[in-house]
């Protein structure tokens, strides 16, 4: 199916890994500019060279630190200036630092805080300022499933994304008179540096708990992304979408493994 992005400017804001290099690639293979950056100058050179290898040309890839408002705003007139508008946004920039509430130390909740729901802010911010004038443009961020159902020592991370999930309804409520669409996915366990610990330190505990008995990839999630942003989704604003195969929908998914109903009777 095309999607219609030929020719349209994405921001994948922290995609240079992960879920944000799948989307931004994914992107670039429906047609469209890609801009991406990274705090890492080590991960933005590797994301050109694996776009090159991609055979993506209209690339612009930088270190910037997302945590800054004033680097975020430059960043955005810099793909402006390169590409002449931006008409989707990405906020993929996050991280986490496990532990128990009574123990996190105010840095470390300060860093978890700015580093999942600031950096969405700052993007929000800098994207409005050019898909306002523009009337137009869509919005996605990076939420988890966590936002809903909190994780123990990850509580803030979930809290965090929690405040992800209510800036994207208000910001599509706000943004709507001028055309912007503003949309969020909620991944459950993805194949990411992330959730590799909790993957490969407690595989067959974790799968148990996933109906579809496996982590998701970040190709997975990218191109969830990819059509959320597209034209064909137009009606979809206000939206937090879980992608988590199936993760806590019902109380225990792991009853159809191991005893199948022919069996149970």
């Amino acid at each position: 199916m095309d999607l219609g992005l030929k020719g349209k400017t994405a921001v994948i804001f922290g995609g240079t890994t992960g879920i944000g290099a799948a989307a931004a690639l994914r992107f670039g293979k429906e047609g469209c500019r890609i801009a991406v950056c990274s705090r890492s100058e080590e991960k933005v050179e590797s994301f050109r060279l694996r776009a090159e290898a991609e055979g993506l040309s209209e690339v612009l890839a930088e270190s910037v630190d997302a945590m800054s408002y004033e680097e975020t705003e430059a960043f955005a007139d810099r793909v402006v200036k390169r590409f002449g508008r931006i008409d989707i946004w990405v906020n993929c920039a996050g991280g986490n630092r496990h532990g128990p509430l009574h123990t996190l130390s105010e840095e470390n909740f300060r860093f978890i805080m700015d580093q999942n729901l600031t950096t969405v802010f700052f993007g929000i911010k800098a994207a409005s300022k050019y898909m306002i004038p523009q009337k137009g443009g869509v919005i996605a961020s990076i939420s988890s499933l966590s936002s809903k159902v909190p994780v123990d020592y990850r509580v803030t991370y979930g809290a965090a994304k929690a405040g992800v999930n209510l800036l994207t309804v208000g910001a599509a409520s706000e943004l709507a008179p001028y055309g912007i669409r503003v949309n969020a996915v909620a991944p459950g366990i993805i194949d990411t540096v992330l959730s590799r610990k909790a993957i490969y330190d407690q595989t067959d505990y974790t799968m148990s708990m996933i109906p579809l008995h496996r982590a998701g990839t970040p190709e997975e999630i990218g191109d969830v992304i990819v059509c959320m942003c597209s034209d064909r989704f137009g009606y979809m604003t206000g939206a937090v979408v879980s992608v988590d195969g199936g993760k806590n929908t019902v109380e225990d998914s792991d009853l159809p493994w191991v005893s199948p109903w022919k069996e149970v009777n």
